[in-house]
This record gives C-alpha cells, sequence and structure tokens, in this order.
C-alpha cells in the first residue's frame, strides 16, 4: 500500500492541468455562437458618415445631460403672473405716450419754421405824401416836357441840362437828387432847345450848315445818336433852326425861313 501510494505521488503533476483544461475548452466552445448581417462592427464610409456623426453627438448630448441635469432647457417657460401682464400693458401704454409727445413736438418745431418762411417780408409802408410824390414821378416820366437851352428836364428824380464849357462847347450834364453831377455826351453843333419825351432826351441843333435832332436814351446801352428818317437818314434840313417844339410823337422843327419840318420819333 505504501509502494502504491508513492506510485500515485510520483504520477506527473501536470497531468491533472490538461484534463482540467480540455473541460474548459469544451465548455468556451460550447458558448460560442454566430451573428446575423448587420450585428456586427459597421465601417464608417462616405454614405453613412453624417449619420455615425448624429448618431455621436446624441449620444454624447446624452451622456452629458445624464451628469449635467441643470444644463437641461425646459421645455415649460416661466409662468407669467396677471401682475406682470399688467405692468407689461402699462408700459407698452408709456412708450406710445412718449413717441406721440415726442412726434408732436417734432411737427410742431417744423410747422412753426415753415410758417416763418412762408411769412411775408414786412415793408416799410409809404406814407401819404410820399405816395402821391411818387405817382408824380411816374407820372412825369411816361408823359414829354420841353425847356429852353439852359433849363432842365427831369426823369426818375433826377435832373438833365445843357452846360456850354470854357471852350464853348455844349455838353449834356445828369445831376442825381443827391446833388452829384456827370457829363453824359458832348455837343458838336449848337442847341436850340432841349426836350425829353419818356426816357429819350432830344437836342434839335444847327450843325455844318444845317440842322439835326441829337437823341440819347436815359440809362440806355448806347451813347448820344442822330434821329433817322425812313429811309435811315439822318433827319434834318439845310439852313439855320430857329426853334422847335414837340407834339406827341414827332418834334416840329421851324427854320429861319419860317418853313416847318416834322421829324417823326417813332
Amino acid at each position: 500500500m505504501a509502494d502504491e501510494k508513492r506510485r500515485h505521488a510520483a504520477r506527473p503533476s501536470h497531468a491533472a492541468p490538461r484534463t482540467g483544461s480540455r473541460a474548459r475548452t469544451s465548455g468556451a466552445d460550447e458558448g460560442i455562437s454566430t451573428i446575423r448581417s448587420g450585428q456586427g462592427a459597421r465601417v464608417t464610409t462616405r454614405k453613412n458618415a453624417a449619420e455615425v456623426a448624429d448618431k455621436a453627438r446624441k449620444k454624447a448630448e446624452k451622456r452629458y445631460f445624464e451628469r449635467h441635469p441643470e444644463a437641461k432647457a425646459s421645455d415649460v417657460g416661466p409662468a407669467r403672473s396677471g401682475r406682470n401682464v399688467v405692468l407689461l400693458v402699462i408700459m407698452a401704454i408709456l412708450a406710445l405716450a412718449i413717441v406721440f409727445v415726442v412726434g408732436s413736438c417734432v411737427t410742431g418745431l417744423v410747422s412753426g419754421s415753415g410758417e416763418k418762411d412762408d411769412a411775408p417780408t414786412q415793408t416799410l409802408q409809404l406814407t401819404e405824401q410820399e405816395q402821391q410824390l411818387q405817382e408824380q414821378q411816374l407820372a412825369n416820366d411816361a408823359g414829354s416836357e420841353q425847356v429852353a437851352v439852359g433849363e432842365s428836364v427831369h426823369y426818375a428824380g433826377d435832373a438833365y441840362a445843357l452846360v456850354q464849357g470854357d471852350d464853348g462847347t455844349w455838353e449834356l450834364v445828369c445831376t442825381s437828387a443827391s446833388g452829384a453831377s456827370s457829363t453824359l455826351f458832348l455837343i458838336e453843333g449848337e442847341p436850340i432847345a432841349l426836350a425829353r419825351m419818356a426816357d429819350t432826351i432830344l437836342i434839335p441843333e444847327n450843325r455844318g450848315g444845317g440842322w439835326d435832332v441829337v437823341c440819347y436814351v436815359i440809362n440806355g446801352q448806347g451813347s448820344a445818336t442822330y434821329v433817322v428818317d425812313e429811309s435811315g437818314s439822318v433827319a434834318g434840313g439845310e439852313g439855320e433852326a430857329a426853334s422847335a417844339e414837340l407834339q406827341g410823337t414827332s418834334i416840329v422843327v421851324t427854320d429861319a425861313a419860317g418853313a416847318a419840318h416834322e421829324v417823326s420819333l417813332v
């Protein structure tokens, strides 16, 4: 018996693990099973990349909100009390009132400035005497007048007269209401009268053995010239003119022989 026990004890010690190893291997084989199509790992391609990324994002959000539930937004908004609604309505009414008041002020300012711009400029009123003088001046300027050499005719408040210089040359001088005088032009001949028809000065004269009529438009663009007849020639005649008289739109010149010559001024 002792020998038998020694024989059993002398058996290789690795025999038992081999048997147990076979048993475990058999059990593992019995637990293996196959998988169906679509149950294994999926390879990410261009077609399913968006889907895979979306799933990964959703899983990450789910894990985050599980760890931080306070970060998840509530689906229900804050409750509004009746007092809050009333306050909102009052604030809206006040805002509308402020806008109305400001708009009214701006409109009033614009309208006020427009009325000032449209208001007629106040002019000085003439006295009754000044009005009479003005009417007389206008009537005088529209009419005609004739004076002797050395006297003056008037137009628009200015005086026009024939003045002879130291050398014997005659000139027409204008004297303004302020007293300032200026020579308008020189006369080549010997004047026999001074006349004015509206704004035109007329001076009949003897010149070079004959006579003619000098004319000058007050405030005109040109200088003194001569009255012409229908043919465009200087109106006048031979011999010496003794007198002249303004009659309507003509001036009648009487020569030394007593003959009268009518010169049209229109």
